[in-house]
């Protein structure tokens, strides 16, 4: 009756998700921290491609993380 939300969606009923986490994490100083992360999905709720009956893929949620802290 109603297509499924684009993220929490899943046209198939399946929560299954898988992917790759790439991290790096650089202190330059000894309270200095510089952080990298990517996240890709190459399943998202149970597909790969059309999850949510929309046409979305599970690439579409891919992430990129930055993050630069100063310990103290």
């Amino acid at each position: 009756l109603f297509a499924a939300a684009p993220i929490t969606g899943s046209a198939n009923g399946s929560p299954q998700s898988t992917g790759y986490l790439f991290n790096v994490a650089w202190w330059p100083y000894q309270n200095i921290n510089l952080t990298f992360q990517y996240t890709g999905f190459t399943r998202f709720n149970g597909a790969s491609d059309n999850y949510d009956a929309a046409g979305r893929k599970a690439s579409g949620n891919n992430t990129v993380y930055l993050l630069a802290r100063f310990v103290f």
